[in-house]
């Protein structure tokens, strides 16, 4: 059995450019073919678990990818919806276009693009403090090696529960790159996770 992570799909912000971590925005019509032609790899995928974070984009995703779903396959009725696993929040900067944020608040972007690690955007998370709330509320989902999970999520958190599984430090999450309109997969054997595939595109062989 795997843990099958999708990213949701695009938003307006993406395609604007603009920090939106905490903000509720919808997916877009592109964001929903995305979510689609993932639906459609995982098509005969039997998900006995759906886990999505407390914002909608994620939700839109979740139902886009499942109403792909081979009819024969049941689809879990009651979903996990867990805050813990937002975006990272941006404070003051979400809303705001890449270079809006350089004019508004030039100190802080300076003080974070420096020490992203330490340093927050103006009134935002720290990532330390970011990343162990995530961690902290995926080892709480307890995900075994019996089950198919579909992890709809945010790019950032993705990155963290990634860099956790892979034995890499927090601060590698830039290695990583998760994009949308693919998926992630990982197996689950007696607690030890293995990446069978990542950014995956195309129809892979079910085992």
């Amino acid at each position: 059995m795997a843990v099958y992570f999708v990213r949701h799909g695009e938003t307006e912000c993406n395609v604007n450019h603009v920090y939106y971590g905490s903000l509720d925005v919808p997916i877009t019509e592109n964001g929903r073919r995305q979510a689609e032609a993932v639906g459609e790899m995982l098509q005969e995928v039997r998900f006995h678990r759906v886990i999505i974070s407390g914002l909608r984009r994620t939700r839109q995703t979740a139902e886009a990818v499942l109403s792909k779903q081979n009819p024969r396959n049941p689809i879990p009725s009651e979903w996990q919806t867990v805050a813990a696993l937002n975006e990272m929040g941006f404070g003051a900067w979400e809303g705001l276009h890449y270079t809006k944020v350089r004019e508004l608040y030039p100190e802080d972007y300076r003080a974070m693009m420096g020490d992203w690690v330490h340093c927050p955007s103006t009134g935002g998370e720290i990532f330390l403090d970011f990343n162990a709330r995530v961690l902290d509320a995926w080892k709480g989902l307890h995900i075994n090696e019996n089950e198919n999970v579909l992890f709809v999520g945010h790019g950032g958190p993705i990155q963290c529960i990634m860099c956790h599984l892979l034995g890499m430090d927090p601060s590698a999450i830039w290695h990583l790159e998760i994009r949308q309109g693919t998926y992630t997969k990982f197996g689950i054997y007696k607690e030890f996770p293995v990446l069978k595939g990542m950014n995956l595109e195309r129809r892979e062989i079910l085992e």
